[in-house]
Parts: structure tokens; C-alpha cells; sequence
């Protein structure tokens, strides 16, 4: 079990780690940078403000490793009685609804 979980953080910081340069260059391209204005600001160079897509790819990794090593393991059973894939499923997409403004 801890073996797992401590496999899950390395697989979920690894993939952050390796998914943030990725982020970096998106965000210059759409233009998500803090550019210094004034001297209020704490950063000198333009700094982009992109990097929350890293950090979830690297837990949806993560999260993902862990339901099929679990499954394998026979621990947790997503679509037995209990059918907790079809509810993890029903509300990712009810989650996924609340922010129907970001459909293109």
C-alpha cells in the first residue's frame, strides 16, 4: 500500500516536473505572464502565471495510476455492487457541468 502511494507521488512529481517547461511556453503564447509594471511588483522579468495544468496533469497521473494499480490488486472494485467507477464517472461529468462557460 505505501509502496503504491509512494510510487503515485514520484509518478505525480515527475510528470509536473517534466509538464511545467510545456506550461511555461503555452503561456507565453496566449499571453498568461505577469509583466512588471511598477515597483510594487516582487519579479523584474515578465513571469508566467500558467502553471496550474501541470500541477493537475501530474495528480490526474497520479490519481489515474493509483485506481488502476488498485483495481489490479482487486483493493478497490470500480464497477462491482458498490459501482464506484460509474459514480466517480457521474460526477466528474456533473463537475464538468457546473463550468459549461468554458466550452468552446
Amino acid at each position: 500500500m505505501w509502496g503504491d502511494i509512494a510510487i503515485a507521488f514520484l509518478l505525480a512529481f515527475i510528470v509536473t516536473f517534466m509538464a511545467t517547461p510545456y506550461t511555461i511556453k503555452i503561456a507565453r503564447k496566449v499571453g498568461a505572464v505577469d509583466v512588471p509594471k511598477d515597483q510594487r511588483r516582487m519579479h523584474k522579468k515578465a513571469m508566467p502565471k500558467f502553471g496550474g495544468p501541470a500541477v493537475i496533469l501530474g495528480f490526474l497521473v497520479a490519481m489515474i495510476y493509483l485506481l488502476i494499480v488498485k483495481s489490479l490488486e482487486n483493493t478497490i472494485d470500480l464497477f462491482g455492487p458498490e459501482q464506484y467507477g460509474m459514480k466517480l464517472l457521474r460526477n466528474v461529468f456533473r463537475w464538468n457541468s457546473h463550468f459549461h462557460f468554458l466550452r468552446i
